[in-house]
């Protein structure tokens, strides 16, 4: 689920929780409720293409 939150210093962001309700991951600060939404869109469209490298 994405959640969309206000930051402490302004501005807004994204994060995404996972079925047991533990953040996995979050964005960065956008300085419109417009813009963190367009985020959310982009996460969600380009994560089914998204590859794992692993360098470790």
């Amino acid at each position: 689920m994405f959640e969309i939150l206000r930051a402490n210093a302004g501005g807004y962001f994204w994060r995404l929780k996972g079925a047991n309700g533990e953040t996995l991951c979050h964005s960065e600060v956008y300085t419109s409720k417009q813009s963190a939404q367009a985020g959310v869109d982009a996460a969600k469209r380009v994560a089914p293409l998204a590859q794992v490298h692993d360098r470790t």
